[in-house]
């Protein structure tokens, strides 16, 4: 058998076997969707059933523990679902609501699986978790915000992954945990679009122009992307890392993750464009790898680390380019002709004086400055809440992805 039949049914299997999508809606959800979708109260649902309110209300909320087994094939009937579907949905629901002992959790086995697997300090610094010891504490705040049933479940993830990471990072357990987020996410979006590179170059040309919507610009281009196949998540940076996005592979098509650790706001369309010339350019590689790392000023110009300096140049030159930089650079000062030769280049102002301070000398206080006075903070902050799930907050993970799969992708 040929080398290429062989590669053949292994594309065939990956096609036919997806990433399972661990986020589903509660059976209270489906019930909820279902009156909807008939258009009829609760009270005439429990008179198709013929089951009583307590009864339901106990089986939705999972605080029914003694129940007759046709209770669930009523409602199994009136929701149009499988029994072991409704079942299972039931079990899940039950185990949550009386979760066993907690002190079964705290072993000395638990307890290093966490320090061995999560940076706590890290943790409890962006809010994700209020203690160091308190373990139950601890397991509940993690598994609820990574989206785990069990502590154990977690799982350094294997990513064909090409990052773009400040000079500061490097591999470590907030590293593998900011990865985990992003393929979690990715998989739970289950993208239902090929990736088509011929559409995404056709649609390159009209990217640049909805940065000018500081609000809902880059919400736009993310739901066109997954449109065309290209899953994009924004997940938040730990602060001992320094990556400005991830391009790596779900169900054989391309995702990238987007971070935001600068806090200028042209910097997370320098982060998209970047990754998305890794998806033009350099996809068979990111395919077939098991796992690249970029990072930027490599002291050895390998070519991982030219891949990163071309992608920069690429996203440098198609979102302002420096010589309309040097062609502004005089002016800098009046925001008013600042503000039309930004509009004229389809762009917002605020790229206008974040690159003219990257290309002033080193440490120009004054240019930096100006570019954090005139950045676009509070509407970048708005912007960020739409799409990130943010590490102090009582949402879980499978509600950020149900509240994400309603907004954006769909």
């Amino acid at each position: 058998m040929s080398k290429n039949t062989h590669d053949s049914d292994d594309i065939l299997k990956r096609l036919f076997e997806p990433q399972p999508v661990k986020v589903k809606e509660s059976l209270l959800e489906l019930f909820e969707q279902r009156l909807l979708s008939l258009e009829i109260r609760k009270t005439t649902a429990l008179k198709i059933m013929g089951m009583g309110t307590r009864t339901l209300d106990g089986i939705l909320s999972g605080e029914q523990k003694l129940l007759d087994y046709t209770q669930l094939i009523k409602l199994s009937n009136f929701l149009g679902i499988e029994l072991d579907e409704v079942a299972k949905l039931y079990l899940e629901k039950l185990k949550e609501t009386y979760p066993l002992s907690k002190n079964i959790n705290q072993t000395s086995e638990i307890v290093d699986f966490l320090n061995e697997k999560f940076n706590l300090a890290e943790l409890r610094k962006v809010g994700i978790i209020k203690s160091l010891t308190d373990y139950d504490e601890i397991i509940n705040s993690v598994t609820k915000y990574f989206g785990l049933k069990d502590i154990l479940d977690y799982r350094e993830p294997q990513l064909n992954v090409v990052f773009s990471a400040g000079k500061k990072a490097k591999k470590n357990c907030s590293l593998e945990n900011w990865m985990f987020l992003a393929e979690q996410m990715c998989i739970e979006l289950r993208n239902p679009n090929d990736y088509n590179r011929d559409k995404l170059i056709d649609y390159f040309p009209l990217i640049r122009s909805y940065s000018m919507d500081v609000l809902n610009g880059l919400v736009n281009v993310i739901k066109h992307l997954y449109q065309l196949g290209i899953t994009v998540v924004f997940v938040p940076s730990f602060p001992s890392l320094h990556i400005r996005g991830a391009t790596f592979v779900v169900n054989d098509k391309p995702c990238i993750a987007l971070t935001d650790y600068r806090g200028f706001y042209p910097t997370l369309w320098f982060g998209l464009i970047h990754e998305l010339y890794h998806v033009l350019f350099d996809w068979d590689e990111i395919f077939s790898s098991n796992y690249h790392i970029s990072l930027e000023n490599q002291e050895q110009l390998d070519s991982t680390s030219q891949n990163e300096l071309e992608a920069d140049e690429f996203a440098r030159k198609y979102l302002f380019s420096l010589e309309k930089t040097k062609e502004i650079g005089s002016l800098i000062n009046n925001q008013e002709i600042v503000r039309e030769f930004a509009t004229v280049n389809h762009v917002d102002p605020s790229f206008i004086y974040v690159f003219y301070a990257y290309d002033a000398p080193k440490n120009n206080k004054r240019a930096w400055g100006r570019a954090r006075k005139l950045n676009p903070t509070k509407q970048t902050e708005a912007l960020k809440r739409k799409l990130q799930h943010n590490f102090k907050g009582n949402h879980s993970f499978d509600d950020h992805i149900k509240y994400l799969r309603n907004t954006i992708y769909n």
